[in-house]
């Protein structure tokens, strides 16, 4: 078992386990009060939900279970968890449990997040993406009709809990898109090295990555600076996310953006082409669809209208090298004209 402490505004604890006999010892010193709610979706439910309402029997639990897909991560399913809690008497002094993978965490987080101004909040998640990046430090988010987490808040776990017990179910197009975060993971810290990557999960792989976004989110808890390195991939990721209706996983979509961003990065940083050969050497390693069916105008639309921008220019996360990222902020027209 791996532990690693967090320190934000709220300091907390990361354990990563295997075997599910430390489930209790792991979680049930972080609940408050006697109600539970678990939130989990329906995929995750027929797999898991008698068993954790098992290992919580000593309190009183409540499960909520939402559509599985991107789809949840919507107004309605928020405005839904929000009325089912009110209606089962819930306080702030009770406890949410996201068990599942970013969507739920996303949404379960951001109504811990509301309700009641904050209810205590216990991450475990049950897919490789969540596990190895969005269980850990307080993004909790939404989706709009015009792009992907627009709506959220920064809200602090009081615990994630990482079983990769959890993971030995999943299906292989949620273990590729869960690959896809690790591969940025890759190109940000030559810590996560790809021998560690091609090995398939582990508690070793799972707490390196984890150890670079603590690192980070410690420094940088609402991302005001360095936190922005995270989003390696993502800008463009998450407008292809977005124009495909969330039919590509989001894994995928960050390979893909991690496509554009070594185009970008290329023209920017005059790359040699040793540096070009290693980065895609690690962004193909886990033979991912690299290819995008969406228009240069179509992707800069979304872009555009990125929650990191400012109107006129956007934050963009390139690489110099493997484990050597840069920020920098792209004109609307810069960026038009490495991507096209």
């Amino acid at each position: 078992m791996l532990k690693l402490k967090v320190k934000t505004s709220t300091k907390y604890q990361i354990t990563i386990g295997s075997g599910l006999e430390g489930f209790n010892q792991s979680v049930d010193k972080y609940i408050k009060g006697d109600k539970v709610a678990i939130i989990m979706d329906t995929n995750v439910s027929k797999l898991y939900k008698n068993l954790l309402e098992e290992k919580l029997s000593a309190k009183k639990v409540f499960t909520y279970i939402v559509p599985a897909g991107e789809n949840s991560k919507s107004k309605e399913q928020y405005f839904n968890l929000l009325e089912k809690l009110c209606s089962d008497g819930f306080t702030r002094h009770d406890t949410i449990i996201a068990f599942g993978g970013g969507v739920v965490g996303d949404l379960s987080g951001f109504v811990a997040s509301t309700y009641m101004r904050g209810i205590a909040l216990i991450q475990v998640p049950t897919t490789i993406l969540s596990a190895v990046d969005s269980s850990v430090g307080g993004k909790t988010a939404i989706n709009l009709e015009n792009g992907k987490n627009l709506v959220g808040a920064f809200y602090q776990p009081r615990a994630v809990y990482v079983n990769t017990e959890f993971l030995k179910t999943l299906p292989d197009k949620e273990i590729k898109s869960g690959f896809g975060e690790i591969i940025k993971y890759a190109l940000l810290s030559k810590k996560v090295t790809l021998d560690l990557v091609k090995n398939g999960i582990s508690e070793k792989l799972i707490y390196e990555c984890l150890k670079i976004k603590r690192d980070i989110v410690s420094k940088d808890e609402k991302e005001s600076s360095l936190r922005a390195l995270l989003n390696l991939g993502h800008t463009v990721g998450h407008a292809i996310e977005s124009l495909s209706k969330y039919q590509i996983s989001h894994g995928e979509c960050v390979v893909k953006g991690l496509i554009y961003t070594l185009k970008i990065s290329q023209k920017v940083f005059n790359l040699t082409q040793s540096q070009i050969d290693q980065i895609n050497k690690i962004i193909n390693c886990y033979n991912h669809d690299t290819s995008c069916e969406y228009s240069a105008e179509q992707i800069m639309n979304k872009v555009c209208f990125d929650k990191k921008g400012d109107g006129k220019a956007v934050k963009f996360v390139l690489l110099k090298d493997v484990g050597n990222p840069k920020i920098v902020s792209l004109t609307h027209q810069q960026i038009k004209e490495c991507i096209e």
